[in-house]
């Protein structure tokens, strides 16, 4: 009997800090990423001391963290690239007339073509970075309402 006494409190513990990591996870989207970082050391350091049920909602926000982390991290390799990419562009087309005077650095604008690739590149970047959001939106969502509900994530045994 004190064991399921004591044991009570543990799991509403660890089922507050898996409702937490949600949270701080559908908050990174405003946040630029960083209560995801909290998150995700909550659910690495209470993910074997959790019962069954809530330590499947831990491995499911580590996976969160990520899919957003790779999805994020390709939209800004994307954006670079095409930011680069666009730059160089601009600088092939701009004359200077020497290299004491960069105050005569003259730019035509009409003259300037944005090649295929960068806008292919920037336009990657715009949809990765919708789908890491998109990801952060609804992946939080879903595991928030399977913990409230007491229902554990994936294939895991339940309670």
């Amino acid at each position: 009997m004190t064991t399921e006494y004591l044991a009570a409190p543990a799991a509403d513990s660890s089922q507050n800090l898996a409702m937490l990591g949600y949270a701080l996870l559908f908050a990174s989207i405003f946040f630029a990423g960083f209560p995801a970082l909290i998150a995700v050391v909550i659910a690495y350091s209470q993910r074997d001391a959790a019962p069954r049920m809530v330590g499947s909602h831990f491995d499911f926000q580590i996976r969160i963290f990520w899919v957003a982390f790779a999805l994020s991290l390709a939209a800004a390799a994307c954006g670079l690239a095409g930011v680069i990419g666009g730059l160089g562009e601009v600088i092939g087309m701009a004359s200077i007339t020497g290299l004491d005077r960069l105050d005569t650095v003259q730019i035509e604008l009409q003259d300037i073509t944005i090649g295929a690739k960068v806008i292919a590149l920037l336009a990657l970047a715009l949809l990765l970075t919708f789908l890491s959001s998109l990801w952060l939106l609804c992946a939080p969502a879903v595991g928030f309402i399977r913990l409230a509900s007491d229902r554990p994530m994936g294939d895991s045994p339940g309670p």
